[in-house]
């Protein structure tokens, strides 16, 4: 007997026997990635950069796939910014300039 719950955009999934959600009710998005190299964040400052993922509209919700080189005192935020593109915030929250190293990013934008 499967369980309906909330927690699908726009509807409800539907939960098998087994509790697991039908692979055709997860939600994929849309997906690319990019090397991105930021400059220097200044202390309490914040640098941004962008990554194009085709199909991506302002509205969109946004995750993003940080690399594991990102370092302490570093929040990333994502947002898409405009059609076709999502700009990634690297907010430095310490007291000390940071300069992280080039890496590549993934994003991964879910439809609103």
């Amino acid at each position: 007997m499967g369980i309906t719950s909330k927690g699908v955009p726009g509807g409800l999934a539907t939960l098998g026997a087994d509790g697991k959600l039908a692979a055709a009710q997860v939600p994929t998005g849309l997906a690319a990635s990019a090397s991105l190299n930021f400059p220097e964040v200044a202390a309490a400052g914040q640098q941004e950069l962008t990554i194009t993922v085709t199909g991506a509209a302002v509205g969109d919700a946004v995750a993003l796939a940080p690399p594991v080189t990102l370092g302490a005192g570093l929040v990333a935020t994502g947002r898409v910014s405009a059609a076709n593109t999502v700009t990634v915030r690297l907010v430095n929250v310490t007291a000390e300039a940071i300069d992280p190293p080039a890496a590549t990013w993934g994003a991964r934008v879910f439809k609103a």
